[in-house]
């Protein structure tokens, strides 16, 4: 934020977090008084969690904004329930339909499905990025995410503005840091000749080392098997799937399994004897890799197109040192995408911190600042 309040480029009118609202100074200029002064307190926002009454505060201080013309950009980058995706879809849906635009670092609001209301009161299951994408569309704001997936990396912008007409065939990567982490603190040290010179960590004090880093969901769960690499997984796949059918000249339907649908694996049984036993057999490493590849079907009945489907799994895969993921320790990551015109083309993340996803959200910022004068 001192980066853009330095160029001039932008005025932060408040923020909203766990410990309330904070007016920095010259902020909220356009709200009236006494909407500042009565800001509730939103010591009960907290993500999945968030009680209905901090919810409706926070979605009508958003309507508020959007009216006054207080704000243009909303910043979110609350703690969501990994299931669903909420509050965060929720919060952008009104920021969106208050013609505010959206710098999320949400990986939710990508990945989920959500019930929209059809004809005759019924409801039917859509993809909760299309919704808020054609809701953007529709009040001429913009919706951007590019630190949802891979801690402020550009694979995102990379995948919008310098591949069109590109068809994504496959990918895989190490999307999960938690996992690669626990995985390399299990290994310690394995380069020497000496195997009995073994330093690595059981799982219980690598998770436990991981934890007092910071690193690991409230839910670990959610991180050791596999379920967070199926999130980001299919936000990517989302995405794309999105960009790739817009831009094809034929109508061709892309379906993409549901989270509880793409199989998982777990790194919780790995052990000890399993890692030497790797390394011995050619210095292979254990990894826990996302992947997806895109198939074709045959048209059904009085469909004039093929349909095609993702075929996504997490799995632990034993990787030889030839393998573009072999490089990966630590809290780091990486994606290879494969196309119809080059490819493999792989991204790497390594050891990000906290300021790479806030220059994530700075990059967004900083494109609807641009394309908004």
């Amino acid at each position: 934020l001192s980066r853009i309040k330095a160029g001039k480029m932008l005025d932060v009118s408040l923020v909203v977090s766990t410990s309330g609202v904070r007016i920095p100074t010259g902020g909220c200029s356009r709200l009236e008084k006494d909407s500042c002064e009565s800001l509730p307190a939103y010591a009960d926002l907290n993500g999945g969690n968030a009680s209905d009454d901090a919810t409706e505060q926070t979605q009508l201080l958003l309507q508020l904004l959007g009216r006054t013309g207080a704000a243009n950009i909303v910043v979110e980058a609350i703690p969501s329930n990994p299931r669903s995706g909420e509050p965060a879809i929720s919060f952008l849906k009104t920021s969106i339909q208050s013609k505010l635009n959206v710098v999320s670092a949400n990986k939710g609001p990508v990945a989920h499905s959500i019930l929209e209301p059809v004809e005759n009161g019924k409801f039917e299951r859509k993809e909760a990025y299309f919704t808020l994408k054609k809701l953007a569309m529709e009040n001429k704001v913009m919706y951007l995410h590019e630190s949802a997936v891979m801690d402020g990396v550009p694979i995102f912008s990379f995948w919008n503005y310098t591949m069109p007409r590109a068809q994504l065939l496959s990918i895989r990567g190490c999307l999960n840091s938690t996992t690669t982490m626990i995985l390399t603190r299990m290994e310690g040290q394995m380069d020497g000749e000496d195997q009995g010179a073994y330093t690595g960590e059981s799982f219980d004090d690598a998770l436990s080392a991981a934890k007092k880093m910071g690193i690991v969901e409230e839910n670990e769960s959610l991180d050791v098997d596999g379920y967070d690499a199926a999130i980001k997984l299919r936000s990517i796949l989302v995405f794309v799937s999105s960009h790739s059918s817009s831009s094809s000249s034929q109508s061709c339907k892309i379906t993409i399994p549901p989270i509880d649908e793409i199989p998982r694996d777990s790194i919780r049984n790995v052990t000890h004897e399993d890692i030497h036993r790797a390394y011995s057999d050619g210095r292979k490493k254990f990894r826990l890799v996302a992947s997806a590849s895109i198939s074709e079907l045959e048209p059904l009945n009085n469909e004039e197109h093929a349909s095609k489907t993702w075929n996504a799994r997490v799995k632990l895969e034993m990787l030889t040192p030839d393998d573009p993921l072999y490089i990966l320790s630590g809290t780091s990551s990486l994606v290879e995408f494969s196309t119809d015109v080059l490819g493999p083309i792989s991204i790497v993340s390594k050891d990000p911190t906290l300021v790479d996803t806030s220059y994530g959200l700075f990059s967004d910022i900083i494109r609807i600042a641009s394309e908004s004068r």
